[in-house]
């Protein structure tokens, strides 16, 4: 994978991995919520409370203190900050035993300003909640993750139609049938080459809120078709 073009290199901490432990890329490099960000995946042979006191034990004298714990959603994490850089371990229990993880370092140096996609549609009701940005070869990827307060059937309607109105096509639309728990879904993709968008839009009864991503695909800048 490449670095996007508009980042400069920074010089990455070295994190320690995990004992006992395999680990593998999930973005070696990406911008999430505007900030260049490394993510590696783990699972290890020892249990939670045995990883979390790894970290603990190395970033003890950190300059910047005591790693910061949390714990949410069945996941606990310690983060630590090194220079312009935070540095995040989320673990969880993996069955039969062990356990597995993500390791996260975020360059705030190299913060972008303003990371939404300009082409994204906007709506006063609809709040982003992530937005990750990658590079593969000539290609970008900008994904974005929304919650909206309004009804799915009137997402439907504006997204589908603000992309038509753009000069949009549709290359693939589906709806399927409403479960039996009263989700509703729609899956769609548009192109305008050489960019395409692929859709995905949920809505759940029990919180009355519609979920959506947007994936922006499209060339790099500067780069050959």
């Amino acid at each position: 994978m490449a670095s996007p073009g508009a980042l400069a290199d920074p010089e990455w901490p070295s994190v320690p991995e995990p004992p006992r432990a395999k680990l593998e890329w999930v973005a070696r490099d990406s911008v999430v919520n505007g900030l260049p960000t490394r993510i590696e995946r783990f699972e290890s042979e020892l249990s939670v409370g045995e990883v979390l006191s790894f970290y603990r034990a190395r970033w003890a004298g950190a300059k910047a203190g005591p790693p910061r714990e949390t714990s949410a959603g069945g996941w606990q994490g310690l983060s630590t900050l090194t220079g312009d850089f935070q540095i995040a371990v989320q673990v969880k229990s993996r069955k039969p035993s062990g356990s597995e993880g993500l390791i996260s370092t975020a360059h705030f140096g190299g913060v972008r300003k303003d990371p939404i996609p300009a082409q994204l549609p906007r709506f006063f009701d609809t709040k982003i909640s992530q937005i990750t940005e990658s590079t593969d070869g000539p290609q970008r990827s900008q994904l974005v993750t929304m919650v909206s307060t309004e009804s799915f059937d009137l997402n439907l309607q504006r997204w589908r139609g603000e992309w038509l109105r753009r000069g949009w096509k549709i290359v693939f639309e589906n709806q399927p049938p409403v479960d039996r728990d009263g989700i509703k879904t729609w899956l769609a993709s548009f192109a305008k080459p050489p960019q395409s968008v692929d859709l995905a839009m949920s809505w759940r009864p029990s919180d009355r809120k519609t979920y959506l991503t947007a994936n922006l695909l499209g060339p790099v800048d500067g780069a050959r078709p």
